[in-house]
């Protein structure tokens, strides 16, 4: 029997913006598969679907420089970012809960602002997307506690 003819011409690697032959080496997935999905590529909302050594074909954010930028890469930066901030904010002001002394998980610490008059922003997660500076500025205006201490200081159960 003969064997089949494929239905269309085979592309350069060119056109599917490889450069390289060592692409293989860093993905798992086929040449053919990598030119597929290179010629297939989708954008919309400054998103892109691209390779990410890390994370393999996945969505890619544009950033206000032009740089497409792994969307899970980055959201796994903003975490860590958030984290290592909220675990340098603790240090710096004592470590544990001002009212029972607990400090075995940074985690399970919050900031309790002494007056929500003079409150402008929350130091939760979300807070901590602000810069050093006014992250500084607005835990002057809290003490540390836990979050046991800090929901009977809600309901009224402890006195700061």
């Amino acid at each position: 029997m003969a064997a089949k003819k494929s239905q269309g011409a085979a592309l350069p690697l060119s056109y599917a913006g490889i450069t390289t032959v060592s692409v293989t080496k860093i993905h798992p997935f086929s040449i053919g598969t990598i030119i597929k999905y290179r010629l297939n590529t989708l954008c919309y909302n400054n998103m892109m679907n691209r390779f990410c050594k890390k994370h393999g074909l996945v969505k890619h954010l544009k950033r206000k420089d032009g740089i497409y930028r792994c969307a899970s890469c980055a959201s796994e930066w903003v975490v860590n970012n958030r984290k290592a901030k909220k675990e340098r904010l603790v240090k710096l002001f004592g470590g544990k809960c001002t009212l029972c002394g607990y400090k075995t998980y940074v985690g399970a610490l919050d900031f309790h602002h002494i007056n929500p008059e003079e409150k402008e922003f929350t130091l939760s997660v979300k807070g901590l997307c602000y810069s050093w500076t006014s992250i500084l500025k607005e835990a002057k205006k809290c003490i540390i506690v836990c979050k046991n201490c800090h929901a009977e200081i809600g309901v009224g159960i402890k006195k700061i």
